[in-house]
C-alpha cells in the first residue's frame, strides 16, 4: 500500500482512543461518558431505503396495530403493504405474547367491504431477540406479486430466511411458503436491477436471488466457506438451488486457533479489537472497520469508515460458531436499522466480513463491506496507546493556564478534555486527548462544531524558552506512519 495520506483516519483516530481513554479519564461517571462517546461520535451515516419500504414501516415507539390482538399480543413492529394485489394495503404485525418467548408473524387482510382488517394467519418463527429480526414486503420473483420475507437469527445462532404468498381468491384466503432457508453463516437477498421497463409497462423483471454463505460441515476441521444460489423456480413454486462455489480458506494450526478461539466471545472479541482495512480496497479509497468490544453492557460498538464518512452501529450481542461469530448490532442513529456482521476466521491476522443488512435496505450481490480484511500495522512501536510523556505534560500545562490567545485576539481555555474558542471570527468548543503514535506524543482534537479550530491530530511544542508560547503542528495519520499535513500552523500564548 502506498503511503497516501487517508484523511478518514483522523476521525478514526479520534474513535479508538476516544474509546479506550478518554471515556475513562475525563469523564468517569457512568452518565458522563456515555455522553461524550454520543458527542465524540456524533457523525453517522445510514444506508439508503428504497422509499416503498421506508415509507410501509412504522416506527416502532409508533406502532399502531390495525389488527384485532388478543390480550396476551403485543405488537412491536408493523408493515403495511398491499400483499394480496387486491389495490387495498394489508398489515403484518411482529408480535410477542407473554407465553412464549419467540417472535410470532400476525397477518391481516383489509376487507373493503366492511372497512375493516381481519386477522387471517399467525406465522410461528424460532427467533428470539427482536434486534436480530427483519421483515418487509417485497417483489422477489419479480412479476409484481408482494411477497412477505423475514430474516433472523435463531437461538443457535443460525441465520434464517422465510418468505410467503398471501392470496385472497374469491374470497378464500391462503399462504403459501416459498422460500424457507436456514445457515450457519449469512443469508442475503441480492436486489438486482430490473431496469425502467420493469415500472413502465409492468413487465415481468428478474427475480431476486438469495444467496448462503456457511461452512464446509463435510470437513468440520476446514475454514472453506461454501456459497450456495438460489432462485426462483415458477414450476415448483419455490426458491431452489441453482449454484454451489466453494472458497477455499487458509490453514491454521491448532496452536494458533486456540490462542484466539477458546469457545468464549470475549476471546475471540479481544482478538477483533482494532482497525481493520479491507484487502482489496482502492488506494485512495480505503474501508475501514473498528472493532471496539468492551465488557461494559451496551457499550461495545462497531464502526465503519469510507470516504471521510462513518456508520456507528452498537454491538448488541454475540453468538460464537466454530471459526465464525455472528455480531448483531444496531444503528446508533436510526435505532430501527439493524446490521448482523458474521466475521469468518481466515488467519491469525485476517478475516473475512459479510453482511447482512436489515431487509428494507438496497442489497446488491457486492455489498461494500464484504470481503477480506487485515489489521492495520499492528507492531507495537505503532499501537496507539495511552501516553504518560510529553503530550501529557503538555495537556497539563493547557489546562494550567486559564486562558490562551491566538493572535486574533481568539480565546481558548482547557479543562477536564474539553476546550472553547471564542472570538469575533472563531467560535468553537470540542474535546481532545492524549495519543502516543511511533514513539510520538501527539493531542488529539475532535471538534462539535461545523467550522473547527482544530482538526485533528496536533504535535504540540514550546517556541520559545519562557514557554509562554505554544505551536500546534498539524498532522495526518495512515496505516503506516505519520506524516505533517498542509494546515496551517495554530500559536497560541498565554494570556
Amino acid at each position: 500500500m502506498q503511503r497516501k495520506i487517508v484523511p478518514v483516519l483522523i476521525i478514526i483516530i479520534a474513535v479508538v482512543f476516544s474509546c479506550i481513554y478518554l471515556a475513562k479519564k475525563f469523564l468517569p461517571k457512568e452518565e458522563e461518558t456515555a455522553q461524550f462517546q454520543n458527542n465524540f461520535l456524533n457523525k453517522s451515516i445510514s444506508s439508503s431505503r428504497s422509499s416503498k419500504d421506508a415509507e410501509s414501516y412504522e416506527d416502532e415507539s409508533k406502532i399502531v396495530s390495525l389488527i384485532p390482538l388478543n390480550p396476551d399480543e403485543t405488537a412491536i413492529g408493523v408493515v403495511s403493504m398491499d400483499f394480496n394485489g387486491d389495490g387495498f394495503d394489508d398489515q403484518v404485525n411482529k408480535i410477542k405474547t407473554g407465553t412464549s418467548p419467540y417472535i410470532s408473524l400476525l397477518v391481516g387482510i383489509y376487507n373493503p367491504s366492511i372497512g375493516e382488517y381481519e386477522r387471517k394467519a399467525v406465522i410461528a418463527t424460532p427467533v428470539t431477540q427482536s434486534n436480530n429480526f427483519t421483515f418487509t414486503g417485497m417483489d422477489l420473483t419479480g412479476d409484481h406479486r408482494t411477497a412477505l420475507i423475514y430474516q433472523g437469527l435463531d437461538s443457535e445462532g443460525n441465520s434464517l430466511c422465510q418468505a410467503y404468498f398471501i392470496k385472497t381468491d374469491d374470497g378464500k384466503f391462503s399462504l403459501t411458503q416459498i422460500a424457507d432457508l436456514k445457515s450457519e453463516g449469512t443469508i442475503f437477498v441480492q436486489q438486482v436491477d430490473r431496469y425502467d421497463a420493469y415500472e413502465r409497462s409492468r413487465a415481468n423483471g428478474a427475480s431476486f436471488p438469495i444467496w448462503v454463505y456457511e461452512g464446509d460441515s463435510s470437513n468440520p476441521d476446514s475454514t472453506d466457506q461454501l456459497q450456495i444460489k438460489y432462485d426462483w423456480n415458477s414450476e415448483s413454486g419455490r426458491y431452489v438451488q441453482v449454484q454451489k462455489i466453494r472458497v477455499p480458506g487458509s490453514k491454521i494450526t491448532a496452536a494458533e486457533l486456540s490462542r484466539i478461539q477458546d469457545g468464549t466471545v470475549e476471546t475471540f472479541a479481544e482478538f477483533l479489537n482494532g482497525l481493520w482495512y479491507k484487502i482489496d480496497s482502492v488506494e485512495n479509497d480505503i474501508l475501514y472497520v473498528f472493532f471496539d468490544y468492551r465488557s461494559e453492557k451496551d457499550s461495545s460498538e462497531i464502526i465503519f469508515f469510507h470516504s471521510e464518512e462513518e456508520e456507528v452501529f452498537k454491538w448488541n450481542s454475540s453468538t460464537l460458531r466454530k471459526n465464525r461469530i455472528s455480531l448483531s448490532t444496531r444503528n446508533q442513529e436510526q435505532e430501527n436499522l439493524n446490521r448482523t456482521v458474521d466475521v469468518y476466521l481466515r488467519n491469525v491476522d485476517e478475516i473475512n466480513i459479510r453482511i447482512q443488512d436489515d431487509l428494507r435496505m438496497i442489497i446488491s450481490e457486492g455489498n461494500l463491506w464484504d470481503g477480506s480484511y487485515k489489521k492495520v500495522n499492528q507492531s507495537p512501536s505503532y499501537a496507539m496507546r495511552r501516553s504518560e510523556s510529553n503530550s501529557k505534560k503538555m495537556t497539563s500545562v493547557l489546562e494550567e493556564n486559564p486562558v490562551w490567545k491566538m493572535n486574533d485576539d481568539t480565546e481558548i481555555t482547557f479543562k477536564g478534555g474539553t476546550y472553547t474558542a471564542e472570538g469575533e471570527i472563531t467560535n468553537d468548543t470540542g474535546l481532545y486527548t492524549n495519543v502516543r503514535i511511533q514513539d510520538k506524543d501527539f493531542i488529539q482534537f475532535r471538534s462539535n462544531g461545523e467550522y473547527p479550530l482544530f482538526k485533528g491530530m496536533y504535535l504540540v511544542t514550546f517556541t520559545d524558552e519562557s514557554k509562554d508560547t505554544l505551536n500546534f503542528k498539524s498532522y495526518k495519520v495512515y496505516p503506516d506512519e505519520v506524516q505533517p499535513s498542509d494546515e496551517k500552523e495554530i500559536v497560541l500564548t498565554r494570556k
